[in-house]
């Protein structure tokens, strides 16, 4: 079985669920979860850890003379990331598509411009459709990781203790000054949406964390110990789901630095409940997580068609889309192992 955090694993599926129950509710007088969105904090500081780690061992295995192709590098790496959301980006926007068509709001401009949904580029400033809006954190994250991927390679220590924190905490100053609090990524600044700016801030955290897991993995915990820090990330994670509902946004910085302490402590890989959550049906939600993202506005569009109500719509939205995911999971996975889709269609045209 592939190697993986179980605990991170895990709360990337609950707070998939909680951003599903918020988007499920958009335009709903007394909604739950209201400000769920906050679990996109948490998978930006987890994806920020991750290009750290990929970027430090990139660098391992690369000498020198290679580093004159760092551009290049990161341009591989940025693509590979890419080529990892593609299928399911393909499959939720030709179903956002087909919505559209049972709708009847299917128009000419709408398939055209659905491309810069497809290709991850609607928050560099072209054209938003707005049929699959939550595809801005993949858009806004690869925009980011671009920048962020060649200083962690280049700079390394000077980057986690300098420039990293610096970015961190000037950006998120300024962002906190003009908007309190961490939600509308569609807001048009002049230069960018808030979403990249947002995205940037916190990858930067996400990354700058990576030293300090390392730290606390060196150190050898006393069962007391152990417990504190089990109780503690325990703290981090269930409280940010539970203000979701209960608390205004303008609480987010303070939720955020909880989720800070919580996503480092679980990837230290010292709490109590690691080893126990290291399985395969962990790892199973862990991999449908990305799918049920990509795929539930389609399906809230749809399910929306009907007469049902906000509750029964919040059931069936998390419900089909859970299906939805795995179903999607164990498909593309099928299609990997056996290289269908790149290798074959390459094969038509290239020899």
């Amino acid at each position: 079985m592939k190697k993986h955090n179980g605990i991170i694993g895990l709360w990337k599926f609950i707070f998939c669920i909680l951003i599903v129950a918020r988007h499920s509710g958009t335009g709903v007088p007394n909604m739950l979860f209201p400000n769920g969105a906050i679990g996109v904090e948490f998978f930006f500081l987890v994806s920020g850890y991750l290009l750290a780690k990929s970027a430090l061992a990139q660098g391992n295995k690369t000498s020198k003379k290679d580093e004159q192709n760092l551009g290049k590098e990161t341009g591989l790496f940025i693509f590979k990331k890419y080529k990892s959301f593609f299928p399911y980006l393909l499959i939720a926007v030709i179903t956002g598509l087909l919505v559209k068509v049972v709708a009847d709001k299917l128009s000419i401009k709408l398939i055209i411009f659905s491309i810069f949904d497809l290709l991850g580029l609607n928050m560099l400033g072209f054209y938003r459709t707005g049929m699959i809006d939550q595809i801005w954190y993949v858009s806004a994250m690869l925009l980011c990781m671009a920048i962020i991927y060649p200083q962690i390679r280049k700079l390394k220590d000077n980057y986690f203790y300098f420039l990293g924190p610096l970015q961190a905490i000037v950006i998120a100053g300024i962002y906190f000054h003009l908007f309190h609090h961490l939600k509308g990524p569609g807001t048009w600044l002049g230069f960018t949406y808030r979403g990249v700016v947002r995205a940037f801030f916190e990858l930067n955290i996400g990354a700058c964390l990576y030293p300090l897991v390392q730290k606390i993995k060196s150190l050898d915990f006393t069962k007391l110990g152990s417990i504190c820090i089990t109780l503690i990330e325990i703290i981090g994670f269930i409280t940010p789901v539970i203000a979701a509902n209960y608390v205004n946004k303008r609480y987010d910085y303070i939720l955020l630095l909880m989720l800070m302490c919580a996503v480092t402590l679980g990837f230290s890989e010292k709490t109590l409940e690691f080893k126990l959550l290291n399985n395969k049906f962990i790892y199973f939600l862990e991999k449908i997580s990305i799918p049920i993202y990509f795929i539930h506005v389609p399906i809230r569009d749809y399910i929306r068609l009907f007469d049902f109500t906000y509750k029964e719509d919040l059931i069936l939205i998390v419900l089909v889309s859970i299906l939805a995911g795995t179903i999607m999971t164990l498909v593309i996975d099928f299609l990997k192992k056996r290289e269908f889709y790149i290798p074959k269609i390459k094969k038509l045209f290239i020899n």
